[in-house]
C-alpha cells in the first residue's frame, strides 16, 4: 500500500515511532527492559513516591508518552493506533512506577482501557502492589449531564496528570493523589470540533467523511464522528458554541478562576488555534470568569485530523498550585525547582513470567481436580490432531482484515480488523514455536490463541476474545474427544465468560448479538434430536442472522453508543468477526465429523 505519509511499514508505525522517540529523548526516557510497549522515566521509580501511570492508544502524540517526566507521569503503556494497551503493558507500567508507596493509574474512559486496566490491577494485586485508578470522563457531548460516568476522556486527562503528578512529587500519599485526581476530573469539562477526518496508516483511508463546509461537534479523539453536524462557522461562532456547551454543565459561574487547555487535533495550524483561544478568552472575561492558567498547542491530537478541543477546569487554590508546579517532559515543561531526581532508578523486580490473565486462569484450571474422562455420546472428534482448527481461524481473520476494519471505521475507529489480524497472526507465531505434537492438541492451541489475543492486541477485543477462547480451553482441557454435548458446554462457558467481562446483552450491538443466538440455536437443535453436524449448521445460520441483526440496532454500549441514532444501519465489527469465527469453527468441525464417519 502506497501512501503519502512519512512511514516505513504501515503495520509497524508504533514500533518505529517508539524507536525514534527514544532516539530523540533517551536522555530522560527509556523503554522498559521487559516490555517494548512501556515508556518510563529515567530515575523512576523513586523510593517512597507514589507512582503515576497512564496509557492509551497511539496516534494522539504527544499523549500519552509525551507526559512521562518529572512532576508528571512516571510511566506510560503504549497501545496500537487508537487501541488500548494490553493488560500486560499496563501492568508492566505499574511495576515500572512502583516505588513502594503505591501507584495511581490515570486513564481515559474507553471500554478497552477499562478492561485491560482492571486485569492489570488484578495482576498487580497478586504481586502485592497497591494500585488505585481514576478514569477521565471530561467529554461533555458524549453523555448527558447526570450520566458523567459514561463520558469518555479527552484532553482533560492532561490536567489530571499535571495535578496528580505535582502532588505525588510533593510527597503526597496514594490516597491524597487519588483524591486530587478525582477532584480535578470533577471540575473539568471538554468539547471537540472536527473539520476533517483522519486516516489510520494501516487502513489507508479515512474512517468517515466530513463534507466541505461542515463541522462535527463533539468529535472523538479516536476519529469517531461527532454528536452532531453543522455548517462550518467562524472561530467566534465556534467559541460561542463550545462555551455554551461547557459552561452550564458544571456549571461555571462569574467569579470563577479557570484553566483553559486548547489543543489542535493534528492538522490545525497554531495560527488558528490562537485565533480560537482569543475568542474563548474574550468571552470568558465578558462572563466574569478569570483565566489564570492556559495551555495552547498540539497537546492531545488525533493523527492528522483538522479540528480543535477546548477544556476548562474550575480552579481552587490547591488545583492552581498543582497546575503551576514545575514539571519537565517532552510535551510540557514549566520552569521552577524540580523535586530531586535519583541518578538511577530503584531496581524493578524481575518480571514474573506467565502471569497474564489467561495464564493465571490456566494455572487455576490445573490446580482444580481433573474431570473424569468422558465417554462420548454419538459422533466425536479427537482433540489430539484438531489443533489445526486454530490455524483455520487465523486464516479466516487475517484474510478479512480490511473488511473488518472498513466496517469498524463507519462508526468506530477503524482498527478492528488490523488488531484482530495482528493478534491471530501472533498466535500463529506462537504455534510455530511450540512442539508440533503439543500444537496439534486443540486445548493447547486454543490456550495459545487466548494468550496471544490478551497479550498482543489490547483494546476491548483482546480481553473479550481472550476470555472466549480461554473458556473453550478450560472445558476441553481434561478431555480426549469432543462430542456434541461437550462442544455445547465449551461454547456456553466461553460466552458466559465474555458476558461476565463485557456486561453486554442481546440488543446492545456487540458480539453478544452473534454469540447468544448461536448458542440458543445449537442447544435447541440438539434438544430437537438433531446430531452434532446439524446442530453446528444451526449455530452457523443463527450466528449469521445475529450478525445481520446488528445492522438495524442502535449501539447501547462501547464507543459507538455515543453516536446515538447515527450507529443504526451499520454492522457491528465485533459481531461480524464473531460470525467469522463461529462460521469457520462450524465448517471445520463438520469436515472432521464427515471424515470420521467416512
Amino acid at each position: 500500500m502506497t501512501t503519502n505519509r512519512v512511514i516505513n511499514d504501515p503495520d509497524r508505525v508504533v514500533e518505529d515511532m517508539l524507536q525514534g522517540w527514544i532516539a530523540a529523548h533517551g536522555d530522560t526516557l527509556r523503554i522498559d527492559a521487559g516490555n517494548a510497549r512501556v515508556v518510563r522515566l529515567h530515575g523512576a521509580p523513586r523510593r517512597g513516591k507514589v507512582g503515576i501511570v497512564t496509557g492509551g492508544g497511539s496516534g494522539h502524540e504527544p499523549a500519552f508518552l509525551g507526559y512521562v517526566g518529572a512532576g508528571l507521569c512516571d510511566a506510560a503503556a503504549v497501545g496500537e493506533v487508537f487501541s488500548s494497551p494490553t493488560a500486560r503493558s499496563f501492568y508492566d507500567a505499574m511495576r515500572a512506577a512502583d516505588g513502594g508507596a503505591g501507584v495511581a493509574c490515570l486513564y481515559g474512559n474507553y471500554a478497552g482501557d477499562n478492561m485491560n486496566v482492571a486485569m492489570a490491577v488484578q495482576m498487580a494485586a497478586a504481586e502485592g502492589m497497591a494500585v488505585r485508578t481514576v478514569v477521565a470522563n471530561d467529554d461533555v457531548p458524549s453523555a448527558a449531564r447526570g450520566d458523567e460516568a459514561s463520558r469518555r476522556g479527552v484532553a482533560g486527562e492532561i490536567l489530571m496528570w499535571k495535578v496528580a503528578g505535582a502532588r505525588a512529587a510533593m510527597g503526597a500519599s496514594l490516597d491524597e493523589v487519588i483524591a486530587i485526581a478525582r477532584h480535578a476530573m470533577a471540575r473539568t469539562r471538554s468539547i471537540g470540533i472536527g473539520l476533517s477526518a483522519c486516516t489510520i496508516p494501516a487502513v489507508g483511508k479515512a474512517n468517515f467523511h466530513i463534507e466541505r463546509g461542515s463541522m462535527e461537534v463533539g468529535i472523538g479523539h479516536h476519529g469517531e464522528p461527532g454528536m452532531s453536524v453543522h455548517r462550518t462557522a467562524t472561530a467566534a461562532d465556534m467559541a460561542e458554541r463550545m462555551l455554551d456547551t461547557l459552561l452550564p454543565d458544571l456549571p461555571f459561574a462569574p467569579g470563577d478562576r479557570v484553566a483553559v487547555l486548547l489543543s489542535g487535533l493534528g492538522a490545525t495550524p497554531l495560527m488558528e488555534q490562537y485565533i480560537l483561544y482569543g475568542e474563548v478568552a474574550r468571552r470568558l472575561q465578558e462572563r466574569g470568569i478569570q483565566v489564570v492558567f492556559r495551555l495552547v498547542g498540539n497537546l492531545f491530537t488525533s493523527l492528522e485530523m483538522m479540528g480543535i478541543t477546548l477544556t476548562l477546569m474550575q480552579l481552587d487554590d490547591e488545583l492552581l498550585a498543582c497546575l503551576k508546579a514545575p514539571c519537565q517532559s517532552v510535551a510540557l515543561t514549566l520552569a521552577g525547582g524540580l523535586p530531586p531526581q535519583p541518578q538511577e532508578a530503584i531496581p524493578t523486580p524481575p518480571s514474573v513470567p506467565a502471569r497474564t490473565p489467561a495464564q493465571a486462569q490456566e494455572q487455576a484450571q490445573t490446580a482444580r481436580p481433573q474431570a473424569a474422562r468422558r465417554t462420548s455420546q454419538g459422533p466425536a472428534i479427537a482433540l489430539d490432531g484438531a489443533g489445526s482448527i486454530v490455524r483455520e481461524l487465523i486464516t479466516a481473520i487475517v484474510s478479512h482484515r480490511e473488511f473488518l476494519s472498513e466496517i469498524d471505521g463507519l462508526i468506530g475507529d477503524g482498527d478492528h480488523g488490523i488488531n484482530m489480524a495482528k493478534g491471530f497472526s501472533g498466535c500463529g507465531a506462537r504455534l510455530d514455536a511450540m512442539d508440533a505434537s503439543q500444537a496439534a492438541q486443540l486445548p493447547a492451541a486454543l490456550q495459545q490463541l487466548s494468550q496471544a489475543l490478551m497479550d498482543d492486541i489490547g483494546g476491548s477485543m483482546g480481553p473479550l476474545y481472550g476470555s472466549f477462547f480461554q473458556g473453550f480451553a478450560d472445558v476441553l482441557g481434561p478431555e480426549q474427544e469432543m462430542d456434541a454435548t461437550l462442544f455445547g458446554q465449551a461454547l456456553a462457558r466461553a460466552i458466559a465468560d465474555v458476558q461476565e467481562m463485557g456486561k453486554a446483552q442481546v440488543g446492545d450491538k456487540t458480539l453478544i448479538d452473534t454469540l447468544a443466538p448461536a448458542l440458543q440455536a445449537y442447544r435447541q437443535s440438539l434438544q430437537a434430536g438433531a446430531g452434532f453436524r446439524e446442530a453446528l449448521q444451526a449455530m452457523e445460520a443463527a450466528a449469521e442472522a445475529g450478525k445481520e441483526s446488528t445492522r438495524h440496532l442502535q449501539a447501547r454500549i462501547g464507543r459507538s453508543a455515543r453516536l446515538g441514532p447515527r450507529s443504526i444501519g451499520v454492522l457491528d465489527a465485533g459481531a461480524t468477526s464473531c460470525w467469522l469465527i463461529l462460521s469457520t469453527l462450524a465448517q471445520s468441525l463438520q469436515r472432521r465429523l464427515a471424515q470420521a464417519s467416512a
